[in-house]
């Protein structure tokens, strides 16, 4: 009897089918089939970088993260994924609202009663289900959500005749690529571990929710910035911190590794590819070319962890826009002797 790859029967080949069909990758970037820019996030490390994010921006921040996913998830339905007319209406709908959740590794949603089960944070997936039933019933709610267990969650929804300006895009668009085709397990899981596809816009939205805000960042952190607005920065330093605390093991010792340590690591995340690499010191500075990035703030800090973890200091950055690029800089933050 023929030996049988255990992993290859582990996978979810239409799971793996309908990633394929909905995203392609170029650049570094995960682009639907819209032109919208996703992350590909591991389910715990996006909790620890929310938890991060929240302690650096120093203020409560549940409500506005489930404000930026609704708005976001009610651009992206825009799409008319959610739009069906006719006999047999609500039948379709749940049946599309349970497969857009499947592809994107959501969880699984219900619309009698509005509640969830996801293994991610229930302030995103409430607002993005917010979103749908808005989009599904026509219909403008208030929401509050109750966590029912660690993987539970139910919607309160009272109708709201508040005027709520329609979502507006938050990135840009960017054109589409190769097919983006990565191995999967049932229910979005990646060598046994639980992640979530998530639209990059969302990031954007909970950057300039943060607007007119103080974070807690010291004088010296800070001075290690480009001068962005505290949004920026706190979610650059949540991503810097995470990486700093994964299990990762990044090697660069030249430009070169630099590139491709940086395809390798982040490219199947979504946070883009640099289009050229050099040395700009003697001491393992660098600097990085980018011509698309669909969230600065997160592919900076991301490249700022991986900087520490590959130099064992810390890290000075630097970021300019010219001619449509990003230029970042990663330099020893103090000077060595």
């Amino acid at each position: 009897m023929p030996l049988i790859d255990e992993a290859e029967t582990l996978l979810d080949t239409q799971l793996m089918s309908d990633i394929e069909s909905n995203f392609t990758t170029r650049n570094g970037l995960i682009i639907d089939k819209f032109g919208n820019p996703w992350f590909r996030w591991r389910a715990d490390g996006l909790d620890s970088w929310w938890r991060m994010f929240e302690e650096t921006i120093d203020s409560p921040m549940g409500r506005k993260l489930a404000n930026s996913a609704c708005d976001e998830e009610e651009w992206l339905l825009n799409s008319g994924s959610l739009d069906f007319t006719g006999f047999f209406r609500k039948k379709k709908v749940l049946g599309a609202l349970i497969h857009r959740w499947g592809i994107y590794g959501w969880g699984a949603p219900s619309l009698n009663p509005a509640s969830f089960q996801s293994v991610g944070l229930n302030p995103i997936f409430s607002g993005i289900l917010q979103a749908d039933i808005e989009r599904i019933n026509s219909e403008r709610y208030r929401m509050r959500w109750e966590e029912k267990s660690s993987e539970s969650c139910v919607l309160q929804l009272e109708k709201s005749d508040y005027p709520i300006t329609a979502s507006k895009q938050s990135v840009e668009s960017f054109d589409m690529g190769e097919p983006y085709r990565i191995e999967v397990e049932e229910k979005w899981r990646i060598d046994g571990l639980s992640h979530h596809l998530l639209p990059s816009g969302l990031f954007k939205r909970l950057q300039d929710s943060c607007a007119g805000l103080n974070a807690n960042i010291g004088e010296d952190e800070r001075g290690s910035w480009p001068d962005e607005d505290d949004g920026f920065l706190s979610m650059a330093i949540a991503s810097k911190n995470l990486f700093v605390a994964g299990e990762e093991i990044f090697l660069a010792a030249d430009a070169d590794g630099w590139m491709q340590s940086c395809d390798a690591f982040f490219s199947p995340m979504g946070l883009s590819k640099p289009q050229s690499v050099k040395s700009i010191d003697s001491n393992g500075g660098i600097e990085l070319i980018y011509s698309q990035v669909a969230v600065p703030a997160i592919t900076l800090g991301m490249l700022a962890g991986a900087w520490i973890r590959s130099e064992g200091r810390p890290v000075k950055v630097d970021l300019s826009r010219e001619d449509n690029l990003h230029r970042i800089t990663l330099q020893s933050r103090y000077e060595l002797s």
